[in-house]
């Protein structure tokens, strides 16, 4: 990965301010200290030094030296979430690579718009140019994609795999893309050998489980996504939810299907496990707000009420969990959540160190519409 001395000290200089060794409103040590100090020239340190007042870390005072500024807190006391004190505005060098490649698998995915959004935002206030490409879930393309990138890396990478809840046939290939440029995989709450930012599905969909189960639901069915890691890790979530309540796992409460071929599971002649399924149970959580959207009207046809009848509970919090039927849904971090990728790709760019990605996290949160009521019968009255 290129990298730049001057980084590495502007770096060190954010660190001794955020440690409060340099503390806001005073002059940081004159250039031979910080030289000496930091081990480099004087044109690094200049340089350095410019890096940290484009960003806002410090101001020049003509005749009397370089100052640490006031950064701009929440009230909590915490830096915004939006002007993230790990990221620096980083004027390029000539000739430097300033190109950030974007593979998503659908660019159809609803979500994906906020994704790509805050991604380019953060981007673009740090001088970089998004390149987006889409696999469209084909593993020929996606092979294609990234042994390009190894004859033409980009700056950084970040990557979510065609069918990301299967065993990829691109493993190998990936993993030596991983080796070669500052990478990250999205849409991914844990995998092995490669570094990830974390969407939470898992808790978000215990969340929705528990909150069903407090209506007084004994027996809940899924219909999750098989071939998406966030379905499988929903799919988790509601079975934490389970053995936290001592409530059995019925296999035949489940439904698995294929994301592309969704539809499938709601034509007018029905589903077989579909149809089996939903007459066992009195609720059903749904991989995402668009999947509880098709149920809820697939459900209407037959004449099946929600939630009088049934309850359905979606995730993503998106438009789709506000036609019709409002529905009972978890949020996705969505912009927010492009943000902290792109933010943690930079701090991989500029560091040397190895980067806590932990860091990044966006709490899910239930929503509750109108979608989930008690069992038909059990009344809270």
């Amino acid at each position: 990965m290129a990298d730049f001395k001057y980084k590495q000290v502007a770096d060190n200089l954010r660190v001794c301010i955020g440690e409060g060794t340099f503390k806001p409103g005073e002059r940081i040590p004159t250039e031979p200290e910080l030289c000496e100090r930091f081990h480099v020239g004087r044109q690094t340190l200049r340089k350095a030094v410019a890096l940290m007042e484009e960003a806002g870390y410090l101001r020049r005072v003509q005749g009397s030296g370089t100052y640490v500024c006031e950064r701009e807190e929440n009230h909590g006391g915490e830096p915004r979430r939006d002007a993230p004190e790990y990221v620096m505005r980083v004027p390029a060098e000539e000739g430097e690579n300033r190109t950030i490649t974007l593979v998503m698998m659908n660019g159809k995915s609803y979500v994906f718009l906020d994704i790509m959004q805050g991604i380019s935002e953060v981007l673009t206030a740090n001088g970089y140019i998004l390149n987006i490409v889409i696999t469209d879930g084909d593993y020929d393309k996606e092979r294609m994609i990234l042994e390009n990138m190894l004859q033409n890396p980009p700056a950084g990478l970040l990557f979510e795999p065609v069918c990301s809840g299967l065993l990829s046939v691109n493993d190998s290939l990936c993993r030596e893309v991983f080796s070669r440029i500052p990478a990250l995989m999205i849409h991914m709450d844990s995998v092995p050998h490669f570094p990830f930012i974390a969407l939470n599905d898992r808790q978000g969909s215990r969340m929705l489980a528990n909150y069903l189960i407090s209506l007084g639901h004994k027996r809940i069915g899924t219909v999750y996504a098989f071939d998406e890691y966030t379905g499988q890790n929903r799919y988790r979530g509601f079975l934490d939810a389970l053995r936290e309540h001592g409530m059995r796992h019925i296999p035949g409460d489940n439904v698995w299907m294929f994301h592309e071929r969704m539809n499938d599971l709601f034509k007018a002649d029905g589903c077989i496990a579909l149809e089996r399924m939903r007459k066992e149970v009195t609720a059903i959580m749904c991989h995402d707000d668009r999947v509880a959207s098709k149920l809820i009207g697939y459900l209407g046809k037959k004449q099946v009420r929600v939630p009088e009848d049934i309850s359905v509970v979606g995730y993503d919090n998106s438009l789709y969990s506000q036609l019709g039927v409002a529905i009972t849904t978890v949020t996705h971090p969505g912009t927010e959540y492009g943000k902290m990728a792109a933010d943690a790709l930079l701090q991989m760019i500029y560091s040397q160190e190895s980067v806590d990605l932990s860091r990044y996290s966006v709490e899910p949160e239930l929503v509750i519409r109108d979608s989930a009521g008690p069992p038909p019968e059990v009344s809270l009255d």
